[in-house]
């Protein structure tokens, strides 16, 4: 079976539904009152050098905006949606905020998701990735991201959301989280981690579990980190 036939098909609804998407989740990020804590030097790489950003799946309502409108980043990014129904209606959405999209997981079209992604970087591109889409399980990274940095020679950058005032979404494997509006989002991107290349097997589960550490922090599901005072 072709790559391509793993992939599916995206319904006539799809693209008028995630510009509506879009639309609804615009609106309500406009209200609310985002801070970026850059800490050591990520703030030397995030919209302004070639980059991986890895945050959990469960924390991407707002990743997107705040790209676009608080960092106001100048490198282009593209991200990694699933191979799904669910992953054509989001790669609408990053359309609309002027990003590319790559379809893949590691359930559909893993291999050619992966050469899709290092194609986006070799374009100029960072690649943005949830470690633990698209279906779990929840804040356990799996090894795509590690291989990535390793492959392409760039950093991976933590990011950290914090939304304690939100909904979350119970019956989803991840208990998405949707800020509540006007409510306090905190998004703190940690030091760079810049992975070597050609490790092995042990090495390799040795920077998961770095970048698993790193990611681990902000409420409503872990302890809040200590911020240094570099923020835009």
């Amino acid at each position: 079976m072709s790559s391509k036939a793993l992939e599916k098909r995206s319904k006539w609804w799809t693209r008028p539904l995630g510009h509506l998407a879009w639309t609804l989740i615009t609106l309500l990020c406009f209200t609310l009152r985002i801070k970026v804590y850059m800490l050591g030097q990520s703030g030397e790489w995030l919209g302004k050098k070639q980059c991986i950003i890895a945050l959990w799946h469960n924390r991407t309502f707002t990743p997107c905006f705040i790209y676009r409108y608080v960092v106001k980043g100048k490198i282009p990014m593209s991200m990694l949606t699933s191979a799904s129904k669910d992953g054509a209606l989001l790669a609408t959405v990053a359309e609309d905020y002027g990003m590319r999209a790559v379809r893949g997981s590691s359930h559909r079209r893993g291999v050619a998701g992966f050469r899709d992604m290092l194609r986006e970087l070799e374009d100029g591109c960072s690649m943005c990735i949830t470690p633990d889409g698209p279906k779990g399980p929840i804040y356990k990274c799996r090894a795509g991201v590690v291989r990535l940095a390793s492959v392409s020679g760039l950093p991976v950058l933590p990011v950290c959301i914090d939304i304690p005032n939100c909904w979350r979404i119970r019956k989803a494997w991840d208990k998405f989280v949707i800020p509540k509006p006007f409510s306090k989002v905190t998004m703190v991107v940690r030091e760079p981690l810049f992975v070597p290349d050609g490790l092995d097997d042990a090495q390799q589960q040795e920077w998961v579990q770095k970048l698993e550490d790193a990611m681990a922090a902000a409420r409503p599901d872990f302890e809040p980190i200590e911020l240094q005072e570099k923020s835009i």
